[in-house]
Order: structure tokens, then sequence, then C-alpha cells
């Protein structure tokens, strides 16, 4: 899933950004270089497909635009000078969907961070072709899997040790959906190849809510700790049915390390037992439970799910995640669903 949101607000904020209507410029290049590239893929996707893909974008472009109007930054943006953008020759152009020379932007003076935001756009299209669009994930060859270049340098050694215990496990189970494990069967505390949109990161983000606010967002698959000057600390998360229904605004009223796990009606029959805390737990090794007192944020046993909907649980982080948000919050630190 291309954060487009992320990307934009990027270009639109940077140093010497415009005024509206040089964002309104950025914009319409953006739907035109997506809808190019969308058309251009082989197989083709379905229209339906294409229409949800551009649908997202403006989703985008209607948050962004409504972000800057709550601050007085968006009235004091320096409008940039106007010029005609000189376009490269086909040569230099990003696979095709980057203007011709005989459709210069006169007037616009979209800049290098604008750019490089639309070819990202274009870049993140192009990685995963059909695949990418219908949401399914495909898994290299076995024995041919490249490290992934996001990887943290160096790595936990417990976490290590425990990727490296679970993996005959990993091999029988790890074929269910969206990457969840059975009960008592350890993920590890990460996932090396996590797309780098769902690893943990600060970002800039405009908000009316106060600092240390926990703010989830169920649709994107982001949770955001805010921090001071239009600063969020941004981690990726999984969302289970159980909170398919939550919005509004929460506590958190309870907080755990290594909960016990109590199966839910439905899994029963598979796992009758509570389950200690400990690797393997599907709650993790941590657990803000939410004044509903029915809801919790919790980290997991399969960090693979994260960025997914998954069928069981609320809302969960990998257990490096729920562990350093953990230490960064209180009893009755403010949550907003959205």
């Amino acid at each position: 899933m291309v954060d487009y949101y992320s990307i934009l607000l990027r270009a639109v904020t940077a140093p010497g950004a415009g005024d509206a209507q040089w964002r309104r410029d950025i914009y319409d290049r953006s739907r035109q270089m997506l809808t190019a590239r969308m058309h251009g893929l082989r197989p083709q996707p379905p229209l339906a497909q294409i229409a949800a893909e551009e649908a997202k974008l403006e989703a985008a472009i209607e948050r962004i635009e409504a972000e800057l109007a709550w601050t007085e930054t968006a009235r004091n943006l320096r409008p940039r000078p106007n010029r005609t953008v000189v376009v490269p020759p086909p040569d230099d152009q990003t696979d095709g969907a980057a203007p011709s020379e005989d459709e210069p932007l006169e007037s616009s003076g979209m800049g290098t961070m604008a750019w490089v935001a639309i070819a990202v756009i274009v870049a993140a299209l192009g990685a995963g072709g059909y695949i990418f669009l219908s949401g399914k994930k495909s898994a290299p060859p076995a024995g041919n899997q490249a490290q992934s270049t996001t990887t943290p340098a160096t790595a936990a050694p417990n976490a290590a040790t425990a990727q490296k215990t679970a993996a005959p496990n990993l091999a029988a189970v790890n074929g269910a959906k969206n990457g969840e494990l059975a009960p008592g069967i350890d993920g590890g505390a990460f996932d090396p190849d996590l797309q780098y949109v769902f690893r943990r990161q600060p970002t800039f983000y405009r908000t009316l809510q106060p600092v240390g606010t926990i703010i989830v967002d169920k649709l994107q698959r982001f949770l955001y700790l805010i921090q001071p000057n239009n600063v969020a600390l941004r981690y990726g998360i999984a969302v289970g049915t159980q909170c398919s229904d939550l919005a509004g605004m929460k506590h958190v009223a309870n907080m755990a390390e290594w909960p016990i796990w109590q199966p839910p009606p439905e899994m029963l029959n598979r796992n009758p037992s509570p389950l200690p805390g400990g690797p393997g737990n599907p709650l993790g090794a941590r657990m803000l439970q939410l004044d509903d007192g029915r809801s919790r944020i919790n980290g997991t046993n399969a960090p693979k799910t994260i960025g997914n909907a998954v069928a069981f649980g609320c809302i969960r982080l990998s257990n490096e995640d729920i562990t350093d948000l953990y230490g960064r919050v209180k009893l009755s630190t403010p949550v907003v669903v959205n």
C-alpha cells in the first residue's frame, strides 16, 4: 500500500514550498502520472482497482489540504516565483510516466521535492505491479531471499535468537493468512522484512491533539504518538476484527508486561487453556488496556501481520514497537481512534 499522504506531505511542506496553486500543480501532475502508470501495468488491473488507487490519492490530498487549513503555517507559505520548468527529454523520464517536452508546466515552479514525491508514487506502483494492487504478497523463491536493505544494522540478540529458534516451526505455520501464527509459536520481536513505511519512525504530523496523545489510524494501519513541533512517532499496526468498530476518544486504563492470553470463544476448541505471558503469547510483550473494557493495544507473536487486517485481536504492534510505546506512555493517556 502506497502512503500517498506521507509522500505528498513531504513535498508540499518542504523548505521553499509554494502557495495553494503550486500545490494544486503537484496534485494534478501526481494524478496524471498515477493514471498513466496504472494503465501501463501488464497485466492491466481491473478498473475497480485503478479507481481505488485514485481514490486513495484523492483522500490523501483532501487530508493534507484540511490539515494545512487548520494552521497558520498554511497561510504563511511563501509563494514560489513563476517560471517554466524545463522537462528532461524522454530518455531521462521515469518509465514514460513523466510529462513530455510538449507539455511543460508553466508557472508551476515545482521543485526537486515535488518531483521526488511524484516519482516515489510511480516507483512504488511499478515495484509490485498487479500483485501490489490486488493486495497480495508474493514470497521470493526458497533459498533466494535477499536481506532487506532497511533492516536495522544491529538487532537485539534475544530477538535474533528467537527468530532462529522459531524458524522450523514458522515453516509449518507461516502459510496462514496475513502471516498469522498459532498461539505458542514465536515469530520474533520484529519482522526484518517489514516494509519501511510500517517501521517505527518520526514523521511530520499536524493535529490539534496535545503532546502525548495516541492516535490510531485503522485504515492506513498506523499508530501515532504525538510529539512537540508537529512531529509524531509513527508505528505500523495490524487491526483485528474485535476493533473493527472501535472509534472515538478512549484512555489507557491498565498497563501490563507479558500479559496472560485468554483464547476468545471462537478459538476455545483449538486452544482451551489460557497461555501464560512469554514468547509465543498472542498478546506479546506488553499491553495497553483501554477504558471501554474490551479494546487494547498489544504486542504479537506474529510480527509479519503488521500492516494487515487480521481475524483476531484488536490493535497490535510488533513486540519491539509495543515495548517502545509502553515506555513512553502512562495510565490515562488519551487514545483517539479514527
